[in-house]
């Protein structure tokens, strides 16, 4: 029987079967996480931009043309989940063309990609405990330029689940009834939904109602948003309930897509960006807090229908894919069998 090769640093011994070399080679790209790696994903990702075929690519790097399309794919979704990428929802399916028509927008947010960190991160901030959302309000408190405006917006990505356009889209009757108070059961309008449809919205938190509060009396200390009247605090009802550092709405623009319209939010995109960063929260993106409602739902008792309906979510399997459940301790585990 004949010896196989001896490996060496240019040598790299291959199968007879070409089908066992493309799983070995799907294999390896499966636990292939190296910084090395990450950068070689980058460069293919930066040739299907530039009009390259995953067949092509795969064909000059020696690799499937699944494993280069998973690559690209992964990548493109970590660019919108963790970086966000002006235009796109983070949980889109792109595919070559989306991606290639959208490149300007991919490669910005390319820039402001750290591989190494986002991989740490999504590992470990799959939710955010209350420990980790009072060390961000710490630390926006001590170096935001707009502490109170930051805060509020953290909190209300944390307390309702909205995302970010639905927030630039929340109005101050949305939060306020005429006479000033909280509306605690609000509802958060079909054309401020992302999915148009009408659902639940609630502003039930003390701790995010008093940091609101806290904000919408620096509005009108500013006149930013008033209307001379004593309901609603003195602020304009149909006014933007969070707005710009200068004090006005934040544009929200449309993109004709192949299929249907895009409604984008560029600016509350770089708000949170920028805030995530100033409260530590690296890699932390809206699909977190969204986690995080879920799960703290889930753990004090709401089924996956409720939970769904505050999230905006139809089939319980898009719930269930948010709530990631967590392994008992094995010790204590067993000391509750009998």
């Amino acid at each position: 029987m004949p010896k196989a090769p001896q490996k060496s640093a240019h040598f790299r011994w291959r199968h007879p079967n070409t089908s066992v070399n493309m799983h070995i080679r799907k294999c390896e790209e499966v636990v292939d996480m190296s910084p090395e790696s990450l950068l070689r994903s980058i460069e293919m990702f930066k040739s299907v931009l530039d009009g390259g075929t995953y067949a092509m690519i795969a064909q000059e790097s020696g690799l499937t043309r699944a494993a280069v399309q998973r690559r690209v794919k992964t990548l493109a979704r970590e660019l919108q989940k963790v970086v966000g990428v002006e235009g796109v929802n983070e949980n889109e399916l792109p595919d070559a063309e989306f991606m290639r028509t959208r490149k300007t927008h991919y490669l910005e947010a390319l820039e402001h990609y750290r591989p190494q960190t986002a991989a740490r991160t999504n590992a470990k901030q799959n939710t955010l405990s209350d420990g980790d959302l009072d060390r961000a309000l710490s630390m926006i408190s001590q170096h935001s330029k707009h502490k109170s405006r930051d805060a509020a917006l953290l909190l209300v990505l944390f307390a309702t689940a909205a995302k970010p356009l639905e927030i630039a889209r929340l109005e101050v009757r949305d939060y306020l009834n005429e006479d000033g108070s909280v509306r605690e059961e609000s509802v958060l309008r079909a054309e401020a939904a992302v999915t148009g449809k009408e659902r639940p919205l609630f502003f039930a938190s003390k701790k995010a109602i008093a940091i609101i509060d806290e904000y919408l009396k620096d509005r009108l200390q500013r006149d930013q948003g008033i209307n001379g009247r004593h309901v609603y605090r003195g602020l304009d009802p149909h006014s933007r309930l969070f707005l710009t550092d200068e004090g006005f709405p934040m544009p929200i623009r449309v993109s004709a897509g192949s299929k249907q319209e895009r409604h984008f939010c560029r600016a509350i995109l770089d708000i949170y960006r920028r805030l995530f960063r100033t409260a530590g929260l690296k890699g932390v993106s809206a699909l977190c807090a969204r986690r995080t409602v879920a799960k703290r739902l889930l753990e004090r008792g709401c089924d996956v229908d409720q939970i769904g309906a505050v999230l905006g979510l139809k089939g319980r399997n898009a719930v269930r894919k948010l709530i990631v459940k967590e392994p008992p301790v094995l010790k204590a585990a067993v000391r509750e069998l009998v």
